[in-house]
């Protein structure tokens, strides 16, 4: 497959998207970072030591959060009037596949027309995609996180499949101004594109395989290019295969955890639902090789880990790693339910962007409903109270990316991660507490602003610097060539 050189990527696509209103270089997009003061808001802080305020101030200064309190002094500061808002932590989102933002829509569980995620989405489309479409789709997604109050995301990139994509997907994510991960899947390679056949077990092998030396090659390149500082709020990460769904040996998948661990990654995230990967034994499990190899370490972070024994979620835990849980698609026991009886940390995640809401109010609400699905976790979801319920979205899951030291509640010295809500709205409940109202009633058009490392990306319910006009036509121009292109492809039984 031809693919374009990174002259004319840079020379085309920035030209195209400049065209769209889109920037090419975040730090030339960013707003500035200002001290401010957020004056009068009701502060679900989610911190344990200081519960919730009512009608406090809130300084921010050099990113962080400088001071809390009543009556603090706003000079030299810009004040924000927050009487009668709730003001939280930015939310933890633990597992996006954000570059499917620009497919939204193509494939939904409701309905089959296009075919089934893993093959139409991932085997066709993204395999069609050029790197100026990459590149839009991490922009978009990193943008649409954060008009949801979503300030912290974990990015599971595995759109990388030549070094211009990889390039793209980091510079896309970096210049929307969220902060989090972006992991570099170091695996897949098609051998296919538009116009050409393969059989259907190939192209699905292909995609769920090992990895190989230029994946890992271009992730250095990545690394070393975007993500030289340890103080930028979006960091660099790695993202392995899924072994569970391809032939693998034992020695391949310790290999590439090694290799990621090397890499200077400040998190590695990887698919493992706790299955049966094909040609092993039945006794053969990932969590539990990796254990009895010396490999779990902290910074591991566990994608779905629906299966998970007792066992390996006690071995996760002692490692210092966490687990994601997505439970907008996942079926069954909930690994919130095994996380929260072994002391394991968790987070939550909307995972497929092409077909699930970014409304992260409704995946805090669809957590709890998870927890409840089964005899065993409806023990465990009496328990809760709504704090616990939105500790997935902050503290907790900031735990789980081994972030709580710097996100996750309004605590003086953290990073000024931070949403704003109004509470006019006549259905936003004024009863019960701040949690209360806002697991239960919370939408998206209730954020009023949000910050990023002090930075306000979004202010009076407007996300600042951002034509949503403009970036849905470009949206829509890349979604229908990407679509038309993967229709080239063709599998065979």
């Amino acid at each position: 497959m031809t693919e374009l050189s990174r002259h004319d990527f840079l020379r085309l696509g920035g030209l195209a998207l400049a065209a769209a209103g889109v920037p090419g270089n975040g730090a030339e997009t960013r707003p500035a970072v200002r001290r401010t003061l957020i004056r009068g808001a009701d502060v679900l802080t989610m911190d344990p030591q200081q519960g919730e305020l009512k009608a406090t101030d809130v300084l921010l200064d050099k990113g962080r959060i400088a001071e809390i309190g009543k009556g603090l002094s706003g000079a030299g500061a810009t004040v924000v009037d927050a009487s009668g808002m709730i003001l939280m932590p930015g939310m933890v989102d633990g597992h996006r596949h954000t570059w499917q933002a620009i497919l939204l829509g193509t494939l939904v569980r409701t309905s089959k027309r296009s075919g089934t995620y893993f093959e139409f989405i991932n085997e066709k489309c993204g395999v069609a995609m050029r790197p100026e479409d990459v590149y839009l789709g991490n922009y978009l997604g990193g943008l649409l996180a954060l008009n949801n109050g979503v300030t912290c995301l974990v990015d599971h990139a595995h759109v990388c499949h030549t070094a211009e994509k990889g390039d793209a997907a980091a510079r896309g994510l970096k210049d929307s101004g969220i902060g989090g991960f972006f992991c570099y899947q170091v695996t897949f390679s098609p051998t296919y594109g538009p116009g050409q056949k393969i059989k259907a077990s190939e192209a699905s092998n292909e995609f769920h395989g090992g990895p190989d030396e230029a994946h890992f090659k271009n992730a250095v390149a990545v690394r070393d290019k975007y993500f030289s500082s340890s103080s930028d709020p979006l960091q660099f990460g790695v993202a392995l295969s899924n072994p569970e769904f391809a032939p693998r040996t034992p020695e391949s998948i310790r290999q590439e955890m090694s290799r990621a661990q090397m890499m200077g990654a400040k998190l590695i995230t990887q698919h493992v639902y706790g299955t049966r990967v094909p040609g092993l034994a039945e006794t053969y499990r990932v969590i539990t090789d990796y254990q009895s190899a010396g490999l779990l370490c902290k910074g591991f972070h566990v994608s779905h880990a629906i299966n998970l024994n007792e066992d390996e979620v006690k071995w996760l835990r002692d490692a210092g790693a966490g687990v994601c849980c997505t439970p907008v698609g996942e079926q069954g026991l909930s690994a919130l339910v095994r996380a929260k009886q072994g002391g394991l940390p968790a987070g939550i995640g909307v995972d497929v962007t092409v077909q699930n809401d970014p409304n992260f109010f409704e995946v805090i609400r669809a957590a709890y409903a998870s927890i409840g699905r089964t005899p065993e976790g409806r023990k465990v979801s009496q328990t809760m109270e709504s704090a616990d319920v939105l500790n997935y979205a902050t503290l907790e899951g900031a735990r789980a990316v081994g972030m709580e030291a710097q996100i996750g509640s309004i605590t003086a010295g953290k990073r000024a991660d931070l949403v704003l809500v109004k509470t006019g709205r006549l259905d936003f409940a004024a009863a019960g507490s701040l949690a209360d109202r806002v697991v239960n009633f919370a939408r998206p058009e209730d954020i009023d602003s949000v910050w990023v490392a002090g930075a306000q990306l979004k202010k009076n319910g407007q996300m600042v610097g951002v034509d949503w006009a403009r970036l849905r036509a470009k949206m829509l121009e890349a979604q229908a060539y990407v679509v038309e292109k993967a229709g080239q492809i063709e599998f065979t039984s």
